[in-house]
């Protein structure tokens, strides 16, 4: 794994207070034995990460999985996403987000040599990182989620999108996630794009979920909570009159826990 590189540029021209919370998802498609790359990442690399939650370096990290019930994520070119989250900019931009660095001061000779074994059996054919401001967070304390569904949109306005998701949706998830079994919401801004395409997102929010039958039933709309009234005050009709782009369903196959 590289350093996340940013565009600077990009950076440059955004509002980020230093209080605010960013992540990178880092997708990647994995060729060959991805039960050797997913050994590798949930047991030993998963162990590395920890250790830079438990000393403060980064806030989370996590490897995702597309779910086989996806057509794909972003056309299929990528089957995991690797997830990480720092507090701040700064963080972010910190060589102590280069966490991999430190497997020599965290494995054991042996766990390095299973790492070295493991991954001459498969390799990464294409990756793509980006950066996102965090501008809303909701979380049910009760259990950690299991998959999540990444909403990926790019409204006519962005500021409008972000206020509303605040404003409505945020009160209302607070409410009732732990009806739905949701344990974890979100929404946030993209700081980088790796091509010009106009079709590329500019916000993403995300519902997670202890199970995917759960996630399913939200998707599908079963047993939801009312919310009319939200409906009644939403414009998200004129924000994205086509809705969301794409949401792909990723299971979480291993995640660090919070710092100890």
């Amino acid at each position: 794994m590289k350093k996340v590189i940013l565009i600077i540029a990009v950076l440059c021209t955004v509002q980020i207070t230093n209080a605010q919370r960013v992540f990178s998802l880092h997708a990647v498609r994995v060729e060959g034995n991805t039960a050797a790359f997913e050994k590798a990442e949930t047991e030993i690399n998963a162990k590395v990460a920890q250790e830079a939650v438990n000393k403060g370096d980064i806030l989370y990290w996590g490897l995702f999985k597309v779910n086989k019930f996806n057509s794909g994520f972003d056309s299929g070119e990528y089957n995991y996403v690797w997830v990480q989250w720092s507090n701040s900019i700064d963080d972010l931009l910190s060589a102590k987000t280069n966490w991999w660095n430190n497997s020599d001061k965290v494995l054991t000779p042996a766990e390095i040599e299973q790492r070295k074994k493991l991954g001459a059996t498969y390799k990464g054919v294409k990756d793509e990182r980006n950066i996102f401001v965090v501008e809303g967070e909701a979380y049910d304390n009760n259990g950690y989620p299991a998959y999540y569904q990444l909403n990926f949109g790019r409204p006519a306005s962005v500021s409008g999108f972000i206020q509303e998701n605040k404003s409505l949706w945020k009160p209302f998830f607070e409410k009732n996630m732990s009806k739905m079994n949701m344990k974890v919401w979100g929404v946030a801004r993209r700081l980088t794009f790796p091509t010009l395409e106009t079709s590329q997102s500019t916000v993403v929010s995300w519902d997670a979920f202890g199970s995917l039958e759960d996630l399913m039933k939200y998707r599908i709309g079963i047993d939801l909570p009312d919310y009319s009234e939200v409906i009644e005050k939403s414009k998200m009709t004129t924000y994205m009159p086509n809705g969301f782009t794409y949401a792909p369903i990723f299971k979480v196959l291993k995640a660090t826990t919070p710092k100890k």
